[in-house]
């Protein structure tokens, strides 16, 4: 339904009890030429499928990006799209928590292991076990919800910023969003099981219809007069295609499932146990934004200032999804294998170059995000509903989330790595530490007379501090990890060639002014007449920085660059 939160002691060895029994497939060592070929493969397989998470991830949030400018032409940040925000905020939660990060993160190592050790019969019987127990709780806790929601978003929203007709319709909202988690939960567990057997084109692609089936609905809403229910039924279709769509490839796969409780079977009892830390991280975690949405609700306009932190952080996670997201999902199964394997050389060094790569990517993100996020959300929503004050709001939240994206998308595979040597609850201690944090930072801020700008601000120290934690503590986990001055020179080569492209982008915004004068705050902005020669500006002034940004860290000798200069001269 959403992109989850990265949550972030371990101690100074592995210990993986978990896989005992796999190693012992892989005790006779390999000769060199078995060992170079392997790697080989390894390698070629690992590019082709980043490529294709992140070609998916990319049309992930182009089609994101068309379903928020459709929204926000019809809606704007008006009391229906805060509503919307609020509900959707709430149900997301269940889904999430129980199927979008903690089951992933703990079903896929272990059916990995049960499809290798015992072969596809009883690993089909695990993935019924799963997919049975977690019908049972979505049920149960879609149940609880639905009666409870009343209470629910009066606490977390009632406010002077949401009046009692906007409470009234987040309530309807998220009764009604309650249906997307059972398809959606179905749909993250089809997911995870391709994921696991290195399938990712069609789950790559199940976000795309997603996003897809809310962009039909809202324009469905728009030009039909059910307004904001158009869009909240787009959700429910969104989630049905989401599922439709990975059930071809499981079939290929040989999928085999019935309903049944697994009895006997061990594998349901660790995956359940596995859990139990992801849950407690993903809830607190995701908490963290649904009590930022919901202390921007009691500012003055609160019902805008919701709908602009949403536009914001959607802005935030597209660079994320793209660059970060898809490559830790691809490293995932590979990094539990290595673990499987006690290839811990290995698993450092793709460790490191994953991060590498996430940062060399991420760092020149957010400096466009800094220097640009005006522009450019005024080229994406500023028409229809979405007026200069919608734009403000947004504008000040996307400053802030702006800040966290590189903490943020370096988190990702940090946990993952944890994730993938089953050392749960590191990551959980460190993300409910970031959530507490977070809050702290934000209601503090608020009282000092702060605005939504200064939400976003919180959020971004708060998980800079959580990548910081985790840093260390996989260094810990793993003696010599960061020991590695390859990395260390693409990091500072990146962040010179970051620093560069600040100062490029910020001088071209400010000589474009007489040009392209709707690239300032000042102008009276008409999208009509004005956003032709913006998007031409934007698309020039981006082409220019990136060109620069990888020009200049080919020169100092950033790995991460040298390997995409190398690939496009391949072609």
């Amino acid at each position: 339904m959403g992109t989850g939160f990265p949550t972030g002691l371990a101690g100074r060895a592995p210990v993986l009890p978990v896989h005992c029994c796999l190693t012992l497939k892989y005790t006779r060592r390999p000769t060199a030429v078995q060992l170079s070929s392997r790697l080989r493969r390894v390698s070629t397989g690992a590019a082709r499928n980043s490529l294709i998470v992140m070609g998916g991830f990319v049309l992930s949030r182009v089609t994101g990006l068309a379903r928020d400018i459709v929204a926000t032409y019809f809606f704007g940040t008006s009391a229906a799209a805060a509503a919307y925000r609020a509900a959707f905020s709430i149900v997301d939660l269940l889904y999430l928590i129980i199927i979008g990060g903690a089951l992933g993160s703990s079903f896929i190592p272990v059916f990995i292991e049960v499809w290798e050790r015992d072969g596809q019969t009883r690993a089909w019987r695990l993935a019924s076990a799963v997919v049975t127990w977690s019908l049972l709780v979505l049920a149960v806790a879609s149940t609880v919800v639905f009666v409870a929601a009343p209470g629910v978003v009066t606490l977390l929203y009632g406010g002077r910023g949401f009046d009692a007709a906007t409470l009234d319709l987040t309530v309807a909202l998220a009764r009604l969003f309650l249906l997307s988690p059972l398809l959606l939960g179905l749909g993250g567990l089809a997911m995870a099981a391709l994921n696991a057997r290195e399938h990712f084109a069609m789950p790559a692609l199940a976000q795309s219809v997603y996003n897809l089936g809310i962009t039909l609905g809202a324009v469905l809403g728009g030009l039909t007069g059910l307004g904001i229910w158009g869009m909240a039924w787009g959700v429910v279709t969104g989630a049905l295609l989401y599922l439709l769509v990975q059930l071809p490839p499981l079939w290929g796969m040989g999928m085999r499932l019935r309903l049944t409780l697994g009895r006997g079977m061990e594998e349901v009892g660790r995956i359940a146990r596995q859990m139990g830390p992801r849950v407690v991280g993903q809830a607190a975690a995701y908490l963290s934004i649904v009590v930022t949405l919901a202390l921007a609700a009691r500012l003055p306009a609160g019902d805008a200032r919701v709908a602009g932190l949403g536009y914001a952080y959607q802005l935030m996670l597209l660079p994320y999804g793209i660059f970060s997201l898809s490559l830790s999902q691809v490293a995932f199964p590979r990094l539990a294998r290595l673990v499987a394997e006690g290839r811990y050389a290995d698993l450092t060094a793709d460790v490191r170059r994953t991060l590498a790569i996430i940062l060399w990517l991420t760092l020149p993100a957010t400096t466009a995000l800094l220097a640009l996020g005006f522009p450019l959300a005024r080229a994406l929503f500023e028409r229809g509903a979405f007026d200069a004050r919608s734009l403000e709001y947004t504008v000040q939240a996307l400053t802030g989330y702006a800040l966290a994206l590189p903490a943020f998308a370096a988190s990702e595979i940090l946990i993952r790595a944890f994730f993938a040597m089953q050392r749960t609850w590191t990551p959980v201690l460190v993300g409910v530490f970031q959530v507490s944090l977070n809050l702290t930072l934000g209601v503090s801020l608020l009282r000092a007379g702060g605005d939504v700008g200064a939400l976003a601000f919180a959020f971004s120290i708060a998980n800079t501090t959580e990548a910081l934690l985790l840093f260390a503590l996989l260094g810990a986990a793993l003696p010599g990890l960061w020991r590695e001055r390859r990395l260390w020179w693409s990091l500072g080569a990146a962040l010179i060639g970051t620093i560069a492209l600040g100062a490029l982008l910020t001088t071209l915004t400010v000589a474009s002014r007489g040009l392209v004068p709707a690239v300032s705050a000042g102008y009276a902005y008409q999208w009509t007449r004005d956003l032709p020669l913006l998007l031409v500006w934007l698309a020039g002034v981006g082409v220019a920085g990136a060109l620069t940004y990888l020009a200049l860290t080919v020169a100092l000798g950033a790995l991460p660059a040298r390997v995409v200069v190398e690939r496009l001269r391949r072609g």
